[in-house]
């Protein structure tokens, strides 16, 4: 039995061409018209699907879309197209920025995010 079902999933950004460095430039340019944009697919067609007890990675290089599907999978972002299924919780346990301190390693930061989640540590521990 699937607990998180992606099927296709992808999803698109658009960033302005030119960029504006004052209010005043950016206001000028939306009434002159000069609104193009660029797309940027942080995904492309990712597939897969999760089993109850099993445990998966997401691994890549800087820009490939880890955070982005972590993102959407916890809800946060909606995908472009395609289909997300999550049954039960899901909670990132280590996402930058949230309960990330720098004097602690990777599991430290993983039980106190989790301790602020709510998580007792015997809980985090299960999971980890």
């Amino acid at each position: 039995m699937s607990v998180i079902c992606a099927h296709n999933v992808c999803k698109r950004y658009r960033r302005p061409r030119v960029k504006a460095t004052t209010t005043k430039e950016a206001v000028v340019g939306f009434l002159r018209g000069r609104r193009g944009y660029d797309e940027f697919w942080a995904l492309n067609d990712v597939s897969f699907d999760v089993e109850k007890g099993e445990a998966i990675a997401l691994v890549g290089p800087n820009g490939s879309g880890k955070s982005t599907m972590l993102g959407i999978l916890a809800r946060v972002l909606k995908p472009t197209s395609g289909m997300i299924s999550v049954t039960g919780r899901l909670c990132p346990l280590l996402e930058l920025g949230t309960g990330f301190h720098p004097d602690l390693s990777g599991r430290e930061n993983v039980y106190l995010n989790a301790s602020l989640l709510g998580l007792s540590h015997r809980e985090t521990a299960a999971r980890y």
